[in-house]
């Protein structure tokens, strides 16, 4: 797999740096009668939008019928220097190495409409797996936080190109201010999102400290049932959800016994704003957990690195709770397009400490379309977090391990090679905080991601 994200990476980048070059040059056409007409299949490969194009029309036929597809493959290579330097139980690992990682992630979307649904309504179907090492760089560390967030999804630690369901829901319109959905859903990318620092790890930033809150993904399901209300407004939006708390990510749908174990009930508020005279976004939220967790001060080692595998308690906490703050606020925007320029974000939460192992934590950055090439698609930034650890961890964890803090920088630049495909070098400061077994670790290597 190595061989393959490394023949990529050398073929977009022999290739004429600008898309739009390519873009401007005119069009050949050609009909199926054409002698050309196999080699036509690869005439347009460098600006189409997709990598595997309209397969000969069925593409945009299937979707005017209603169905949609989209699907992305990442490869992540990566190597650093520190991390962890002594010998420390599975699943983490020793530092000082390199590891490569794959995932696909393969989404349908269905126009129930079409299908005779109620209208607007839509399924939404999504298979996910990885391949190479689970969790690339990240259980060597010693941080908190999963340094390639992206190779760590979907939490299946030890079953790589096995393919799982982990979307199976319905969206329904209801009026133009009220849209409910149900069904098995991904917790990634729901709540606490900004436009500068989003997504799972595939498309911005690759720490999962400035992909999302850590302290909002603690604890929490990857994919499990969920049911919830989204209210549009004009001033911003309204988000409820209830979730089960069984985490049904292996599980095809995964609806019997629905929160038999408890609930998980989140809520959020974003504000547009119009700051300097452009646009951004204000958002504050909660989570309340109500179900059996782990008691910190019963943990017989660290709470591992998302998802929850390993570890062990005799008791636990029956709810929990976080809470949410987050901006994104643009400083520059180009002209002709109110999403592309660049700005600033930012995060911020505060959590029970008990059981939840994210006391309370912060971050921020500056990201957005890159100054130099941003009409190419190009994209950077530049992020800074603070993790502060529970200080009720139990005596085994912190007489092997001394929790302590942890903070780390990271910097990426996006080349939009072609219009499916970027590569995107990623550098990486670490501080971790298993203090005891690890030390200051430099993470450094490539993201390649294809639009299939």
């Amino acid at each position: 797999m190595f061989w393959t994200f490394l023949l990529f990476a050398l073929i977009a980048l022999a290739q004429p740096a600008s898309a739009q070059d390519r873009l401007d040059q005119p069009s050949q056409e050609h009909t199926p009668g054409n002698s050309d007409a196999v080699a036509c299949l690869f005439c347009d490969l460098w600006t189409r939008p997709t990598l595997t194009g309209d397969w000969g029309g069925y593409r945009s036929r299937l979707q005017e019928l209603g169905l949609t597809f989209a699907g992305n493959v990442t490869q992540f290579g990566f190597g650093f220097q520190g991390g962890i330097s002594a010998a420390v139980p599975p699943p983490l690992l020793k530092g000082n190495r390199f590891a490569y990682t794959g995932r696909g992630q393969y989404d349908l979307g269905v126009d129930l409409e079409k299908f005779g649904g109620l209208p607007k309504g839509k399924l939404i179907v999504t298979a996910e797996h990885w391949w190479g090492e689970y969790g690339n760089v990240s259980l060597s560390t010693g941080a908190g936080v999963p340094a390639v967030f992206g190779a760590t999804l979907p939490p299946s630690p030890n079953n790589p190109g096995v393919p799982y369901l982990t979307n199976f829901f319905v969206v329904q319109p209801l009026s133009q201010n009220l849209v409910v959905f149900a069904g098995k859903k991904v917790v990634v990318g729901e709540m606490d999102q900004d436009r500068f620092a989003g997504g799972n790890g595939t498309q911005q930033f690759m720490n999962q400290a400035l992909v999302a809150n850590p302290a909002f993904l603690t604890a929490l399901p990857y994919s499990s049932f969920a049911a919830g209300v989204v209210s549009p407004q004009e001033w911003g939006r309204i988000a409820v959800s209830a979730r089960d708390p069984q985490d049904r990510t292996t599980d095809t749908l995964g609806v019997n016994n629905l929160y038999a174990k408890g609930v998980i009930v989140s809520g959020e508020v974003t504000l547009k704003t119009k700051f300097f005279g452009l646009p951004g976004d204000q958002h504050i939220g909660g989570v309340w957990k109500r179900y059996d967790q782990r008691n910190l001060n019963f943990l017989l080692s660290p709470p591992p690195e998302y998802p929850a595998i390993g570890g062990s308690a005799s008791q636990t906490v029956s709810q929990g709770y976080t809470v949410f703050y987050g901006f994104d606020q643009f400083f520059v925007r180009y002209a002709g397009d109110e999403e592309r320029g660049w700005g600033v974000f930012g995060r911020a939460s505060l959590s029970d400490g008990n059981p939840t192992p994210v006391r309370f934590f912060v971050s921020g950055g500056i990201a957005g379309d890159s100054p130099f090439k941003g009409y190419r698609g190009d994209k950077w930034g530049l992020g800074w977090y603070y993790v502060g650890a529970s200080t009720e961890f139990g005596p085994v964890p912190q007489a092997l391990f001394a929790i302590r803090n942890g903070t780390g920088v990271e910097l990426f630049y996006n080349f939009q090679v072609t219009p499916w495909l970027n590569i995107t070098p990623d550098l990486q400061y670490i501080k971790p905080g298993l203090s005891k077994v690890a030390d200051e670790a430099f993470v450094f290597g490539w993201r390649v991601n294809m639009l299939l």
